[in-house]
């Protein structure tokens, strides 16, 4: 049985209507010398803040998405729109970001030993978590925030509280995509995995995919590989601008292209290949962390490595391809035939290959002809984007 990942960062989230013992309980919370003289806990059953804010000597300041540390003005300021809300009856949505200390002292946020901690990190994934959390819902123009870190838990974890003074909307729930990119950013903004990723991009587009196209497969002395090469060539269909991977044409021949990549790779890049497992599986070992292995925390890096892969071998089957068109031309150079009489003034042997081509290439063709004609300038636009 295996054991359960302890997540690096979890996100919880409710909502509380204006009428509710909980949003003024925070109204009152912004006003931290008042929160101190009132020496009680407030009790809501909606409230993710009563057990939290009647302790300010045990929370950070007050901060939003303009101010590290709000002034006592501002701290009016604040509470006077949250005030407003209230009175118009706004949603308060309450979002508290809840850290595992080991993983943040991994990332070198946190000191265990000198109980420090990087605020400025954590205020800045916040600011970014939220604005993607406004701008998917909708409220940037109508919302506003203010957040406070918390230590008096064995978890470091951020409150935030998001109203609008103007409600332009009287339900509370937010679409799930909306909290996985709130999720996400705090997590990206704090792993900040760029360095390994690059790693990873310039394995296969430098050392493998741009290596192939620079190595010309006729010159190859392998005798296993020339014969796959030819057998893939020899049944493309006769339209060369469906030689791309991506072509529904392609799909029965798909098999021996990711072959002949897997040949390639095994015999002229074996070192590149174990370093690129390495590499994606420490990848997907950092993300499990992260996220946990829950059954939906897990969707965000269970496909990681297969992704990967699969965009190795789309690249490698379009530097293959590109390379038969190549070959192509050296076997059949281009030649204008404006007449009939033209064509017949050709050599014979040269008739009969072209002829006993074309009626190869369009044996077995279907409709699907037809339809991929209508989507190949799409997809040259993908082509030319890869490269």
């Amino acid at each position: 049985m295996s054991e359960t990942v302890t997540p690096g960062v979890v996100l919880k989230t409710k909502f509380v209507t204006a009428n509710k013992k909980g949003f003024q309980d925070y109204v009152q919370y912004v006003d931290r010398e008042e929160a101190k003289g009132k020496g009680e806990a407030y009790s809501s059953l909606f409230s993710l803040y009563n057990h939290y804010m009647d302790d300010p000597d045990k929370t950070s300041a007050l901060f939003t998405q303009q101010s590290n540390r709000l002034s006592v003005e501002a701290k009016q300021g604040i509470k006077s729109l949250f005030e407003q809300a209230q009175k118009k009856n706004s949603i308060m949505w309450q979002d508290v970001i809840t850290f595992d200390n080991d993983w943040l002292q991994k990332r070198g946020v946190y000191d265990s030993k000198t109980h420090t901690l990087d605020e400025d990190a954590l205020k800045q994934v916040t600011r970014k978590s939220m604005q993607a959390m406004m701008k998917k819902e909708g409220l940037q123009k109508s919302a506003v925030w203010s957040a406070a870190i918390h230590y008096n838990t064995d978890n470091i974890h951020i409150h935030v509280a998001t109203v609008e003074p103007n409600p332009t909307r009287d339900r509370g729930k937010r679409k799930p995509k909306t909290l996985d990119a709130m999720k996400s950013e705090v997590v990206n903004g704090l792993l900040d995995r760029t360095q390994e990723r690059n790693q990873i991009n310039t394995l296969i587009r430098d050392h493998m995919v741009n290596a192939k196209k620079e190595n010309s497969s006729m010159k190859w002395s392998n005798r296993e590989i020339k014969p796959l090469f030819l057998d893939v060539y020899n049944h493309l269909p006769e339209d060369k601008r469906q030689w791309h991977y991506g072509y529904q044409t392609l799909n029965h021949i798909r098999p021996k292209i990711d072959e002949l990549t897997t040949r390639y790779l095994d015999k002229y890049h074996g070192k590149d290949m174990k370093q690129l497992h390495d590499k994606l599986d420490q990848e997907v070992n950092e993300l499990k962390r992260a996220y946990g292995d829950g059954s939906k925390d897990k969707k965000r890096y269970q496909h990681y490595k297969q992704n990967k892969m699969d965009d190795l071998y789309k690249r490698m089957g379009n530097a293959f391809l590109q390379e038969m068109k190549r070959y192509e031309h050296q076997q059949y150079p281009r030649q204008t035939i404006q007449t009939n009489s033209s064509y017949k003034s050709m050599p014979s042997g040269i008739q009969l290959q072209r002829s006993l081509r074309s009626i190869q290439r369009s044996l077995g063709q279907t409709y699907d002809q037809f339809i991929n004609d209508l989507d190949h300038q799409k997809l040259e636009r993908e082509i030319e984007r890869e490269r």
